[in-house]
């Protein structure tokens, strides 16, 4: 570790990065260090004090974001709190914009949040958050600003649990800048959204009931191939669209009948195991020749056009839109899928290890060894149930208006 002595200023720092030998700036005429990072694109303020002849180390704030100028003036008053016991810090930003921004950029770069939930905070923060609080100065951030600003306008143009996405994000990125050191105080701390929103959030309507099943079966059987099978199988299982349109022919184990989804691309993070039963089976392989899959090495049951990615989202609820003509969503083929369960007499706890639903701790104490054979017998019931209405892959399609239950032969071998 080289430390170099400069009289502080930006453009010193910067003529001091140059030498990567130095990885420590100091002036004599402050309490001041400045240790620069790996990548020597920027820095960590660090306040010195002394005590009982003892140095006595605090991360102030961070460099280009709070400058030199900024922090000197300043050092004099975090001195004086170190010194009290109190927290010493300076916010790295002026405005909500800094903040906000730091915030998405991080998301964005994390590993461990999914590809959906990246672009959720994108939107949100650019689209919605930053027009809004961008030029505020965390200062003047308040309960009062919020309410004027940002959470009665929303709840004017957007549905209350929308509003409340929005303001958990918000709220998350206050959370971390905080926890972070980079703002001293965190001015959304005791904030919560029923301070702004008193009434219940109450859920969508399902759209899809039992009474529609037959007509549904029969939207899938005249659907294209592609959708057919995409929109069938989240039926089937009452599948999530982002677990379904990422699914690999590797998850598949026909010697042993079952499905096995990965806890990385579950919603859960918790591993998925479904059974192949004898009518998923033979959907896929219907898919296989109807498709034109059947020489097809790649890695994905529902490929995008290039046969190298799955489906995007957006591309598989354009299938689903395709399917439903925009009368349902994918969403109401696994609330139908998990209501029907419940009206074939599914016990509970197996309908919501199918769905893969968390658990809360009591539930998860009547899990037991034979919960797999649980799920793969009702299952077959469930297909059971929707062969004797209307198998899309083994009849001719019926007109609508002609729909009805009806017992159905299975498809020839």
């Amino acid at each position: 570790m080289t430390v170099l002595s400069i009289q502080f200023s930006d453009t010193a720092i910067n003529r001091a990065l140059a030498d990567k030998a130095v990885t420590e700036l100091k002036d004599p005429r402050y309490p001041l260090r400045l240790r620069i990072n790996k990548a020597r694109t920027g820095g960590s303020w660090h306040l010195v004090t002394y005590h009982d002849n003892k140095a006595k180390w605090a991360k102030v704030a961070d460099w280009p974001l709070v400058s030199a100028k900024t922090l000197i003036a300043t050092s004099p008053e975090l001195a004086v709190k170190q010194r009290k016991g109190a927290e010493a810090t300076i916010d790295n930003w002026e405005t909500c914009q800094g903040l906000l921004t730091w915030y998405r950029d991080r998301a964005l770069s994390d590993r461990g949040l999914s590809l959906k939930r990246k672009v959720s905070i994108k939107s949100s923060v650019n689209k919605h958050l930053l027009p809004v609080f961008g030029l505020i100065e965390l200062t003047e951030l308040n309960h009062v600003l919020i309410d004027d600003l940002f959470m009665w306008p929303s709840l004017g143009r957007y549905q209350a649990g929308t509003v409340r996405q929005h303001f958990a994000i918000l709220k998350k990125a206050f959370k971390q800048a905080h926890k972070q050191k980079r703002i001293a105080n965190n001015p959304l701390a005791s904030l919560c959204f029923t301070d702004f929103y008193e009434h219940k959030i109450t859920t969508k309507d399902a759209k899809l009931f039992e009474k529609d099943l037959p007509s549904l079966l029969n939207e899938i059987a005249e659907a294209k191939p592609f959708a057919k099978v995409f929109a069938f199988v989240m039926l089937a299982y009452g599948s999530r669209i982002g677990e379904t349109r990422q699914l690999k022919w590797d998850y598949l184990d026909f010697d042993n009948k079952k499905l096995v989804i990965p806890a990385e691309i579950t919603k859960t993070n918790a591993t998925l195991k479904l059974p192949l039963t004898d009518l998923i089976i033979e959907v896929l392989l219907w898919h296989k020749f109807n498709q034109g899959l059947w020489g097809y090495r790649g890695a994905y049951l529902f490929p995008s056009a290039n046969k190298v990615k799955p489906l995007s989202e957006v591309q598989a609820n354009e299938y689903i839109q395709g399917v439903s003509n925009g009368r349902w969503t994918a969403h109401d083929l696994r609330k139908l899928a998990r209501s029907m369960w419940l009206d074939l007499s599914i016990d509970y706890i197996v309908g919501e290890q199918l769905v893969n639903h968390k658990l809360s701790g009591l539930d998860q104490a009547y899990i037991h060894t034979h919960i797999e054979e649980q799920k793969r017998l009702a299952s077959e019931k469930w297909h059971n149930h929707i062969k004797t209405i209307l198998n899309p892959f083994a009849t001719k399609t019926i007109a609508r208006s002609h729909v009805k239950a009806c017992e159905l032969e299975p498809l020839a071998e």
